[in-house]
C-alpha cells in the first residue's frame, strides 16, 4: 500500500475549493496531498486508514487531514460487488495553508487556527456533539463561492478549534512522515498495514530495511516513540474496533481476524489500548439493532 501523490485537479489560482464526490464505491487509494483536506461522509461506509490509525467509518463522519498527511477511504466489500446498488458520497474541502499564511503568523486572533492544523497533521476526529455542530456549518458554507467561501472557511476552521478532537495518527508516525528516511520506513509501515490480521514475525519485518531484530527495535522506537509489538497491537486493535462496532462478530471471531492469536491476550490488549474490555466497547459503540442510515 504505497501511498500515492495526488495532485488535486483543482486550478492552481484558487485556494480553497469544494468538492462533491458521488460514486458506488471511493476509488482514490491510499495517498497524500499538499492540501489540507475536510473530509464529510454523507453515504456510505467502510474502513478509514490516516497514518498508522486504521478505523470504521459512516454517514456523517468528519475527519480533518493535514497536509501531506496520507490516507485513504476505504468502502467495505459489499460496495464492490457487481449487483450492489450501495453507493459512497462526500463532501471534500480542501485548502492550502499558504492562504493564511500571514494571518497565522502575524494575527493573534488566528491562534486557536493555528493550533488546530498544527494538530491536523495527525488527523482530527470530531464526534457526538461536535460532529453535529461541524457538520452543521459545513453544509452551510457549501453553497458559498468567492471571498463569502473564504470567510466561511475561516469561520468552519474557528468552530473546529473550539471542539472537542480525537486525534488519529501517532506522534510517532507524524514524525516520521516529515522525516528524511520515511521511504525507508513506509516499507515497514505497508508490510504491517498488508498483514497485521496476520502472524508477522519481527525477524522478517526487520529484514525489510536490512537490520538485525535487535537494531530494527531501536530504529523502530526512535521513529515512533512506540515498542515495535505495542504499536503492532494498536493496529490490530483498530481493525477489532470497526468489528465491534459492526456488531455482527462474536468476539472470538473478532480476536482471530485482528491478528491474535489468544483471546485473553487479546482482551489484555484491548484494555490497555482503549480502557475498556471489548464487551464494553460494543455496548457503547456498537451498531448492532441500530439503523446506520
Amino acid at each position: 500500500m504505497k501511498a500515492l501523490y495526488q495532485d488535486l485537479p483543482f486550478t492552481k489560482n484558487h485556494y480553497v475549493n469544494f468538492y462533491t464526490e458521488d460514486l458506488p464505491h471511493f476509488i482514490v487509494p491510499w495517498h497524500y496531498h499538499p492540501e489540507v483536506e475536510i473530509m464529510y461522509i454523507t453515504e456510505g461506509y467502510g474502513t478509514r486508514y490516516v497514518g498508522d490509525n486504521i478505523g470504521g467509518y459512516e454517514a456523517g463522519d468528519i475527519c480533518l487531514v493535514g497536509s501531506n498527511l496520507p490516507h485513504e477511504w476505504k468502502n467495505d466489500p459489499v460496495f464492490f460487488q457487481k449487483d450492489s446498488t450501495r453507493k459512497s458520497v462526500c463532501k471534500v474541502l480542501f485548502f492550502r495553508e499558504e492562504a493564511f499564511e500571514s494571518s497565522l503568523t502575524y494575527l493573534p486572533e488566528m491562534e486557536t487556527i493555528k493550533t488546530l492544523l498544527e494538530r491536523a497533521k495527525r488527523g482530527i476526529l470530531f464526534e457526538g456533539k461536535a460532529r453535529e455542530r461541524v457538520e452543521k456549518k459545513i453544509r452551510e458554507i457549501y453553497p458559498l463561492t468567492g471571498i463569502h467561501r473564504i470567510c466561511g472557511l475561516l469561520e468552519l476552521l474557528d468552530l473546529m478549534a473550539d471542539q472537542e478532537q480525537t486525534l488519529l495518527a501517532s506522534v510517532g508516525f507524524t514524525a516520521s512522515v516529515n522525516s528524511k528516511d520515511f521511504t525507508r520506513f513506509n516499507k515497514v509501515y505497508e508490510y504491517l498495514v498488508a498483514n497485521y490480521t496476520s502472524p508477522i514475525s519481527l525477524q522478517d519485518v526487520a529484514a525489510l530495511i536490512g537490520l538485525t531484530p535487535q537494531a530494527f527495535c531501536k530504529y523502530f522506537k526512535a521513529r515512533t516513540g512506540s515498542t515495535f509489538i505495542h504499536y503492532l497491537n494498536g493496529m490490530r486493535i483498530g481493525h477489532a474496533k470497526k468489528m465491534l462496532i459492526d456488531g455482527r462478530y462474536k468476539t472470538a471471531v473478532i480476536c482471530s481476524e485482528s491478528g491474535f492469536n489468544n483471546q485473553s491476550h487479546f482482551i489484555h490488549q484491548f484494555k490497555i489500548h482503549t480502557g475498556l474490555l471489548p464487551t464494553e466497547f460494543q455496548a457503547k459503540f456498537g451498531m448492532k439493532g441500530k439503523k446506520l442510515f
